[in-house]
């Protein structure tokens, strides 16, 4: 089987050095266009080939040592990932693989036999190479693991910097990513992972349990290194033990719901390339992103990073370890102004935005438009929900605002007429939010109902608070005769916010509260949010699993330093039920506790929720595997079927 694969390469090899040998002499010989054309082509198919005979040669060579060390590999059942298997005292697993690695006494849960939800290579029209270009609304301003602050940052960091494991996107299932298998204690204090012989960084070196280690103590919880954020989010572990260069054992802290999902989930860093940086230069640092992913930056230079405003280019990773990637490279643009996104989109200089609600609802119902492009509508877990995030402590170390006030947060809310914006503004393609958790989710409430539009009660719980209009000028003031004014700040660039920030100052005016609007571009905002400066700010929440750990946002501990509790709310009933809701394991248990969370957070109302949003995306037709997953969409699997190139 070997000795066919590599006759196939030499065979192949020949033909690359003959074409492009009759290429050259054409070239010479100025012979015509189309020839040169016809034959770069005819390379191009003859590279694409080689590249899959030399992933089926890798892969037949891992079963071939798979077979001399452990005997044969026997196919494993549907859904074989959630079927343990290896009982006590073998040292043989499912279909023969080694299991010396792993205790004798607890079952293993190993890796899905493919790791592709949906293979591009079984479709018709599939092709390898081009450039997919993606726009992107706002400027992610860093891309270093674990120094990225929003959404944009992670979705970049997706698809080079790899965890241990990864949520199924189309069942949303545990599954193994760069382990092999994995043991947990039933009783939740250990969990022993086997990385994968093969699982190797893009530099080519292997990722190991030092990396495992060292990402975990050297960099999220090296107290000199600003990731105060993702401090709130992996913070179980007691211990990490590195058993040999492949294995390694979590121990926890104490038994917690998120105890496995923190293990496999955390992005592994390489030790080896960022242990040559000091905290302060990975502190200040913007480019410095490398991980074992199937794509990679185009260029990392410690002395000449990636800089917005930038486009962010990643390329194929050739020395990835999983399955090849069907496109050369991926551009993400940044177009913050949503009418110049669309029409950068119509004039088919990218493939894939995302419109406004009044730009999906058009465009969805253009038969000339969906000839060329879908429109695509769907909700999954990483589906947000927008806000208005009050001030609920002082603005940056100095004065308390109005909005330390229940009764002026409640008030706020009352104000707004919600089934308003989603009719006007998104266009029924919304639906109201109640609070901090996704309502496709178990975590949230079904029982909270969104507070109703009552602008007589608002002005009631206003005048409660002390905000009168004592002198007349239509503006209310305090008992101290300070005016009730403040600033409303909104990232620029997305009409619906735009619309959405006037009505709510066209009602504060109803009800005597003078509000100043205060746009802010993206890549400004996570530094505002870090100094705690503003009054009222408004964007959106993307969740990344389907159970969030409600510590990141609102544990009176996560208001500390950089951490995302910058509205400083604090609420020890909700800190208490937090830390309750983390230690119970039973699910259906859990859940009660989350319910009773969601209570509390409605009654004090730190945050105005808005409107749950689906995911609304355009998409050229020319990209072909486009799933709607339940987890989102996965870039790495989709392929170009159409011309192969955009205009950068």
């Amino acid at each position: 089987m070997k000795s066919s694969g590599l006759k196939t390469v030499a065979v192949l090899l020949f033909a690359l050095v003959l074409l492009g040998s009759i290429w050259l002499g054409m070239a010479q010989g100025d012979r015509q266009w189309q020839q040169v054309q016809s034959l770069r082509a005819e390379l191009k198919s003859v590279a694409q080939q080689l590249g899959r005979v030399q992933q089926s040669l890798e892969s037949q060579g891992r079963q071939l040592r798979q077979v001399m060390d452990d005997g044969p590999i026997v196919a494993p059942r549907a859904n074989s990932a959630a079927n343990p298997a290896a009982g006590a005292g073998s040292s043989r697993g499912r279909g023969g693989r080694d299991a010396s690695w792993a205790r004798p006494d607890q079952p293993i849960v190993w890796t899905s036999e493919s790791l592709l939800a949906t293979d591009p290579s079984t479709l018709a029209g599939f092709a390898e190479g081009g450039q997919m270009v993606v726009v992107l609304e706002g400027q992610p301003p860093i891309l270093t693991p674990y120094r990225y602050a929003d959404t944009y940052g992670r979705y970049v960091n997706e698809d080079v910097v790899e965890g241990l494991g990864r949520y199924n996107p189309a069942t949303l299932e545990m599954d193994c990513l760069l382990a092999e298998g994995y043991q947990m204690d039933p009783a939740g204090l250990w969990l022993r992972v086997k990385i994968r012989d093969e699982a190797r960084f893009s530099d080519g070196l292997p990722v190991t349990g030092e990396d495992v280690r060292y990402t975990y103590f050297d960099i999220i919880w090296n107290m000199e290194i600003q990731a105060d954020r993702f401090r709130g989010v992996y913070n179980s572990f007691a211990e990490i033990k590195v058993l040999s260069e492949r294995v390694i054992e979590f121990v926890f802290k104490e038994p917690r719901f998120d105890n496995k999902v923190q293990a496999l989930l955390m992005p592994i860093v390489p030790k080896h390339f960022f242990s040559r940086f000091t905290p302060t230069q990975i502190n200040q640092s913007t480019g410095l992103m490398v991980g074992s992913g199937p794509f990679m930056l185009a260029e990392v230079d410690s002395s000449n990073q990636w800089t917005p405003p930038s486009d962010i280019v990643l390329v194929r990773n050739n020395n990835y370890w999983g399955p090849r990637p069907a496109l050369d490279s991926i551009r993400y643009k940044v177009v913050t102004d949503a009418i110049a996104r669309l029409t950068t989109f119509t004039n088919q200089n990218a493939d894939m935005i995302r419109p406004t609600a009044a730009q999906f609802a058009n465009k969805a119902e253009d038969p000339e438009f969906v000839k060329v492009a879908s429109a695509l509508r769907w909700y999954n877990v990483q589906g947000g929900w927008s806000f208005i995030c009050w001030q609920n402590g002082p603005r940056a170390g100095g004065k308390l605002t109005p909005f330390a006030d229940r009764r002026v947060r409640t008030a706020m809310t009352h104000l707004i007429d919600r089934e308003r914006l989603q009719r006007d503004i998104y266009k029924n393609l919304a639906r109201p939010a109640t609070g901090p958790f996704n309502t496709e989710t178990p975590q949230a409430n079904p029982s909270i109902k969104p507070l109703p539009y009552d602008m007589t009660r608002a002005a009631e719980l206003l005048t409660e608070a002390g905000w009168v209009d004592r002198n007349g000028d239509g503006v209310r003031e305090n008992e101290a005769g300070e005016r009730f004014t403040f600033q409303l700040t909104y990232p620029t660039g997305n009409e619906s916010t735009l619309q959405m920030v006037t009505y709510v100052k066209d009602q504060c005016a109803r009800v005597g509260i003078a509000c100043e609007l205060a746009p802010i571009d993206w890549s400004l905002l996570a530094s505002l949010l870090d100094r705690r400066d503003f009054d009222a700010i408004t964007f959106a929440w993307s969740a990344s699993t389907p159970e969030s750990d409600p510590t990141q946002l609102w544990s009176i501990k996560s208001i500390e330093g950089t951490g995302d509790n910058f509205a400083q709310w604090r609420s020890e009933a909700a800190d208490a039920l937090i830390t309750k809701g983390r230690r119970t394991i039973d699910d259906g248990e859990r859940m009660k506790v989350w319910h009773q969370l969601h209570q509390i957070w409605h009654d004090d109302q730190p945050y105005t929720p808005l409107v749950e949003q689906p995911w609304l995306r355009l998409i050229d037709k020319r990209i072909g595997n486009v799933n709607t997953y339940k987890y989102g969409l996965e870039v790495s699997e989709m392929f170009i079927g159409g011309p192969a190139e955009k205009a950068p």
